[in-house]
């Protein structure tokens, strides 16, 4: 269930990708890249947890907070890659220019520093566990 609303907000995030290669804009298409990334990486987790959380649950857990945290900037994101959509209407219409150029200028800083480390939280999701459980519980 968990895994299939996650991949179904990965598909709204994916028509969110389309608008912003749509629109053409040189910030537009770079929040898409890294958007897109980091939505496939966050797929990609989806994919290990729900795979992985019968059979190998201690593998699953090692990676819990980092799966937060990818969670998490997924969708916020998302959320600034639609903020940035609608900037761009903004600034077409003429309302409040510099606010909106900021919300834009702000969208692609998140895409630039935040959102291009998901496929490194998704490495050590996927392939971190064994470092995380190597030591014994009474080795604390």
């Amino acid at each position: 269930m968990v895994a299939r609303v996650a991949k179904l907000l990965a598909v709204q995030i994916e028509g969110t990708e389309a608008e912003l290669i749509k629109s053409g804009t040189p910030d537009a298409l770079a929040v898409a890249k890294r958007l897109k990334d980091a939505r496939e990486a966050f797929v990609d987790v989806v994919n290990f947890v729900a795979g992985n959380t019968k059979a190998s649950p201690n593998a699953v857990f090692a990676g819990s907070v980092p799966y937060l945290m990818l969670a998490g900037n997924v969708m916020a994101g998302w959320q600034m890659a639609r903020a940035l959509l609608v900037a761009q209407e903004q600034i077409a219409a003429g309302t409040d220019v510099a606010f909106m150029q900021a919300k834009i200028t702000t969208a692609r800083f998140y895409a630039d520093h935040l959102l291009v480390k998901a496929g490194g939280m998704r490495d050590s999701i996927v392939d971190g566990a064994e470092s995380v459980t190597a030591l014994a519980l009474d080795a604390f």
